[in-house]
């Protein structure tokens, strides 16, 4: 009978994974009588559910307070787009970086900052955080005055919204359930005895069930963040000069090369006299005595006639 309620327990596991309404009884045995219809994914989730999922995530209630689920539980992302003078573009992505650093970790935590070329003619930034909600809002309320005391624009201001209401309801049944079917087992393991084949099939599956609830509980713990914080992504750009300086860099970069090139001509000009000068020593004796020749011969056919 031992092995029989192994196999029926197993089984349990198997159609409460997949998120199905079972029921099952033992009534010779006496302790499989339970309804299962709980492990139904419920509208809203009861405040017993929420304490096992606290003690599953291992976090009290401080640190994860139960949904309202009575509102929407929505997600905030925000993209900010600013074009500020070269030469504070940097800085004021650091003044940025160190007012979330101000605020703690548990207020403010910067993901990803990054500057380019601060040194350059067109410097850029990134910046991206996640915050409070009320610290974001505050933040994004004094960027525009902020930018445009610093002589910048804002270019884009784009907010998005995700509805997760549905996913963390269902997640944190799903939770609730395997916790459920955890407890089971477990108990079933120190209350039990039976075949050593069986025993280590309930181990299996405890150790399969454990490993869902483990990946369901951080699915649950990111999806809360998401609603308790929001995102804040920041780009930097410097802005447009009426002319680039490198717009006359290849005049300037002429100019530089113009002394070289003469110097050049100079000395190649040199290199070919230098090369011409002892065949000119023959060739001039010669053209010369043929030019002188062929005068006589003109002269003397100009007397015959």
């Amino acid at each position: 009978m031992v092995r029989t309620a192994g196999l029926v327990l197993i089984a349990s596991a198997a159609l409460t994974a997949c998120g199905q309404d079972t029921r099952y009884t033992n009534d010779s045995e006496g302790y499989m009588s339970e309804d299962m219809a709980m492990m139904e994914a419920p509208q809203a989730a009861p405040a017993p559910m929420r304490a096992r999922l606290d003690s599953v995530s291992g976090s009290g209630p401080a640190q994860n307070a139960p949904e309202d689920v009575s509102a929407p539980l929505l997600a905030y992302t925000y993209q900010t787009s600013l074009e500020l003078p070269g030469e504070v573009l940097a800085a004021t992505q650091g003044a940025h970086v160190a007012a979330c650093q101000t605020a703690g970790p548990v207020t403010c935590q910067v993901i990803r900052a990054q500057v380019n070329n601060a040194d350059g003619p067109r410097p850029s930034a990134y910046l991206q955080l996640r915050a409070a909600p009320d610290w974001i809002v505050e933040f994004r309320t004094g960027l525009e005055t902020e930018t445009e005391d610093l002589g910048g624009t804002v270019l884009s201001d784009q907010t998005s919204v995700e509805d997760l209401t549905t996913r963390i309801v269902d997640t944190a049944a799903r939770v609730a359930a395997q916790t459920t079917l955890r407890d089971r087992l477990q108990q079933l393991l120190e209350t039990r005895d039976g075949d050593l084949s069986d025993l280590l099939a309930v181990e299996r599956e405890l150790a399969n069930v454990q490993a869902n609830l483990d990946a369901q509980a951080s699915v649950l713990a990111a999806l809360r963040q998401r609603v308790n914080t929001s995102m804040l992504t920041l780009n930097y750009q410097a802005e447009r000069q009426v002319v680039e300086p490198e717009t006359f860099n290849p005049i300037g970069r002429a100019f530089k090369e113009m002394g070289e090139v003469f110097a050049n001509s100079v000395a190649s000009l040199i290199l070919f006299l230098a090369g011409a000068l002892p065949w000119l020593v023959i060739a001039v004796p010669v053209i010369s005595g043929v030019v002188i020749g062929f005068r006589r011969l003109l002269r003397r056919k100009k007397a015959a006639s």
